[in-house]
């Protein structure tokens, strides 16, 4: 799964349908910026980038333009939710998803 597919997910009726993944959330604070790729979870790791900017700097290299990203980790994936366009009304208001709730494979 990556953030454009189309998954098959189930409500909050209970219900199957389908839907275009457009973005991966967390509740937690330190997961501010997120990406999902091919339905792995990663976070900005703050840590993981200053170690890496510190690296370059003794290395007399420029600083990242953008952080290091770490997969989430298993005991935090329950706090990682997906934001889902439903094929419905794809123009409406988005369905909040764990990643749990989704039942069927990609489309796209």
């Amino acid at each position: 799964m990556n953030i454009g597919d189309k998954v098959k997910y189930e409500d909050e009726y209970g219900e199957n349908v389908w839907g275009t993944i457009q973005g991966v959330l967390s509740d937690m604070d330190s997961y501010k910026e997120m990406k999902l790729e091919d339905g792995v979870s990663y976070y900005a790791s703050k840590k993981l980038t200053a170690a890496e900017n510190k690296r370059r700097k003794k290395a007399k290299k420029s600083p990242m333009s953008s952080p290091v990203f770490a997969p989430v980790k298993l005991k935090n994936l329950g706090s990682v939710f997906l934001e889902i366009a439903p094929s419905v009304n794809p123009k409406g208001t988005p369905d909040y998803v764990l990643l749990s709730d989704i039942t069927g494979g990609r489309i796209g």
